[in-house]
């Protein structure tokens, strides 16, 4: 349970169009302004080019490297629809020895690095992304989603979830 009370829904269907939301998005929107200025950002992280088992990869290795356990869960159950991996959060703890795809496994270094020590990145690791087949546009996307995942785990975390 938050540490705060969250927005009720009917408050957010006001906000949202009539659309009902997530536990997240009820206790950001406590801060009217700093929510609506965090919409554009979040719906782009959504409609980047990655594929969206992609996407999910990165947001739930960065959950669960960043310790956001409502995150890690959310997101590793999308993530559980769109790969067939029957122990999913082991398969990401032990990317570098699973079967998993050498281009995700390189993401998943670069994503590894950035959140925990993000000094540690270098050319290489970018290198390794290009050799896995990720044009700039996708590199660009995939650090914009580990830098957002690891600013909503930190919002997450911070408020209780």
């Amino acid at each position: 349970m938050p540490w705060i009370k969250p927005v009720k829904q009917k408050e957010m269907k006001q906000l949202n169009d009539g659309a009902a939301a997530t536990v997240f998005d009820r206790l950001l929107a406590n801060e009217p302004d700093t929510y609506q200025a965090f919409l554009p950002l979040q719906k782009a992280i959504k409609e980047t080019s990655l594929s969206d088992e992609l996407r999910e990869l990165v947001i739930t290795f960065v959950s669960m490297k960043n310790g956001c356990e409502y995150c890690t869960e959310s997101h590793s159950k999308v993530l559980g629809g769109l790969v067939d991996q029957p122990n999913l959060l082991e398969w990401l703890e032990s990317y570098r020895e699973s079967d998993m795809k050498e281009e995700w496994k390189a993401v998943l270094n670069y994503a590894e690095k950035l959140t925990a020590k993000p000094v540690e990145v270098t050319k290489e690791d970018i290198e390794r992304l290009k050799a896995g087949g990720y044009d700039t546009k996708e590199i660009v996307e995939i650090n914009q989603t580990i830098a957002y995942t690891s600013y909503t785990n930190q919002l997450s975390i911070g408020l209780g979830l």
